[in-house]
């Protein structure tokens, strides 16, 4: 994660959906996508109003903490 429009994953596991995708125009605490982590699932959720410029990773690959997943307009 590099600026604040980069939302990132906030621990290592699977990539398992992606919510939202290019273009979509998106509310403060709207999921974005879930990771899944020692058979638990985790909701990531909006830290902010915006729109959704860049998906940058598939559902179901690996991530590391802070891969980048979704990028916001400027």
């Amino acid at each position: 994660v590099e600026n604040d429009k980069e939302i990132g994953s906030p621990l290592q596991g699977s990539l398992s959906a992606i919510i939202v995708k290019s273009g979509d125009t998106i509310k403060k605490n709207d999921p974005l996508f879930i990771i899944e982590a020692m058979k638990m699932e985790s909701t990531i959720t909006a830290p902010f109003d915006g729109k959704v410029k860049t998906i940058h990773l598939q559902s179901g690959v690996m991530v590391e903490q802070d891969d980048v997943v979704v990028e916001f307009e400027q």
